[in-house]
């Protein structure tokens, strides 16, 4: 009976390290998967105006119009931040938007996504409409 006990211990040793090497690969696998590190700081976007956040933005509202069919044109991005996120980055931006009767209004919109990358999908985080000034 006890050579049968020393020999499990190996065994359940063995299972026990593969179980821990399997959570720590799930941990990486949800960083890369965009879940910011809880330490990347927000970090402010000095040129808004740039081609690339236009681009975010207009992916925000395209999905917006996808999924509940507001359409709105994109006026303006006015202001943003960007956070380290995985194997990305997430991109929280203000817009400035008008609706089809041409309304302006204000929204924030924050998008995961990996520049360059074919292999990521984009993902807007949330989208809401922002009231007064």
């Amino acid at each position: 009976m006890r050579p049968v006990a020393a020999m499990l211990v190996p065994f359940f040793l063995a299972l026990s390290l593969a179980l821990v090497a399997s959570a720590s690969a799930a941990a990486s696998a949800a960083a890369a998967a965009g879940v910011p590190p809880a330490s990347a700081p927000w970090v402010p976007i000095a040129d808004t105006g740039n081609f690339f956040y236009r681009q975010v933005g207009n992916f925000s509202l395209l999905i917006r119009a996808l999924v509940f069919r507001e359409y709105l044109d994109l006026v303006e991005v006015v202001s943003g931040s960007v956070q380290a996120a995985g194997a990305g980055n997430n991109y929280s931006l203000l817009l400035r938007a008008a609706d089809r009767n041409g309304t302006v209004g204000r929204y924030q919109t924050v998008v995961w996504g990996v520049p360059g990358s074919r292999d990521w999908t984009w993902k807007v985080i949330s989208f809401q409409r922002i009231t007064g000034n």
